[in-house]
Order: structure tokens, then sequence, then C-alpha cells
């Protein structure tokens, strides 16, 4: 994984020192907004499998938890990761490991993918990467849901970079998007 994630563990260590919820997950109307907005951008009212990388502290993975039989979500560093566990405790079909993508890829099939605001984190190489992996672990006619920050940032990919880059991946099809000044969220079924 060296060199895809270049925001890197010390980036996400620092943030999360500054506070349990630097992003204000649990609290701001925006990620609450957006959270509704993903959840009914969704083409099936239930999946078998989902991955959800980069979680965070559980927040939107707590309300995929309630569409999936099963849901893997992932994040980068223990205590996150034992937050995002707590959170999903009554859900008994969800699990939380620590890891980072495209490195640390779960094995096994899914039919949903989310990539919340985490795809930019990657550099173009990590992002090929993914895809790759994406491929080879999405069922045929699965779901990939990417949402995505359109303001500036400093991070390695811009948004609408991300949501360019998917559009010219063949095996995707997009069949929604939503976006606003600050978010895009786009819908795609694996071909």
């Amino acid at each position: 994984m060296a060199g895809a994630l270049t925001m890197g563990r010390a980036y996400f260590e620092e943030m999360y020192a500054q506070a349990n919820d630097p992003w204000a997950f649990e609290s701001s109307w925006y990620e609450q907004r957006k959270y509704a907005l993903t959840l009914a951008a969704l083409p099936r009212e239930r999946y078998r499998r989902a991955f959800e990388p980069g979680c965070s502290n559980g927040v939107l993975s707590s309300l995929l938890a309630e569409r999936c039989d099963e849901l893997l979500a992932m994040d980068l560093l223990p205590s996150v990761v034992a937050r995002a566990r707590a959170r999903l405790a009554s859900h008994p079909g969800a699990r939380v490991v620590e890891g980072a993508i495209p490195g640390d890829w779960p094995r096994g099939t899914f039919d949903l993918i989310v990539l919340s605001e985490v795809a930019y984190y990657l550099t173009g190489s990590g992002l090929r990467e993914t895809l790759l992996r994406l491929r080879q672990s999405m069922c045929p006619g699965g779901t990939l849901v990417s949402v995505h920050y359109l303001l500036e940032t400093n991070y390695p990919l811009k948004g609408r970079r991300v949501g360019e880059v998917l559009d010219e991946t063949r095996w995707l099809k997009r069949t929604a998007n939503y976006a606003e000044e600050s978010f895009e969220l786009l819908v795609y079924e694996a071909c």
C-alpha cells in the first residue's frame, strides 16, 4: 500500500487527537443530510454483503447495517475502529476491522461497496489499484456508491477527479448522481 494513501496514518492520528469526531459525523447537518441522500440513492432495499472502507466512527455504517445482511466496515486507527465497533454492537451482521484500502482489501464478494469521502485520500495509482480490487470482489450487478467532497482540499485527488475516473471505468455504469456545491454522490452498477 506504500504510496497509495498519501495522507498517511499520521494525518488521521493528528485529526483524531484533536477530537473524537473531527469531521462532526455525529452532529453536523451536512453529514446527516448526506447520509440520508446516500441511503435514498441505494437502488435496492436490501443487500447481502456490503463493504465500507474508511468508516471512521461508524455513523454511516450503522445506517448501512440496517439495509445489509452483512456489513464489513474498515478504518485505519485502532481507537477509531473501537468506537465504530461500539456503535455497531447492536447489529449482529456488522463487523469492523482495522486496515486501509487498497492494501488491506478484504476477501470475498460484495453486492454493495460504499466509498464515502475516502477515495480522494488515495493517489491516482492507489485509486486504480482500488478499482482493480473492487472489480475482483464486486458481484455482477452490484452497487458502488461514491461520495466525495468537491471544494478545495489538500488531499491527493480532487473529488471531481474521483468521479471522472469512475465514469471512465468501462465495467461501471453510472445509474444515478446527485451534486451540489460541496459534494457529489454517484451510484454505479457493476457490469
